[in-house]
């Protein structure tokens, strides 16, 4: 005689296997395609010739990229997060921008 333990483990199997065929199905695009192209933009870019070297050499000389530098405190200042959440998001990030100065002062000198 089946217990009513073992059908709801048999139930509850069978869900799981359900949800994860289901993931896999949407996550690798084959079902929900029709709702998630509608009114997107499209962002593909077509791949240009390089400008011709005349057209590189007027471009400004080198230029010191401090893009690295408080990377991480600049990513958190302008994310989307509420600025309450903002605040709890600080307290890692400064120190670690401090950390990793040094290595950022390293990487900007690779120019822009």
């Amino acid at each position: 005689m089946n217990s009513p333990h073992g059908m709801g483990r048999r139930i509850e199997k069978s869900c799981v296997v359900a949800l994860v065929v289901l993931s896999m199905l949407t996550g690798t695009g084959l079902i929900g395609t029709s709702f998630a192209d509608e009114g997107k933009k499209s962002y593909v870019r077509t791949v240009d010739s390089p400008p011709p070297l005349s057209e590189m050499e007027k471009e400004p000389g080198w230029r010191y990229n401090s893009d690295y530098l408080f990377a991480i405190s600049r990513a958190v200042r302008d994310s989307t997060v509420p600025p309450a959440g903002k605040v709890f998001l600080f307290v890692p990030a400064i120190p670690l921008d401090i950390v990793m100065s040094p290595f950022a002062a390293i990487a900007g000198l690779f120019g822009d």
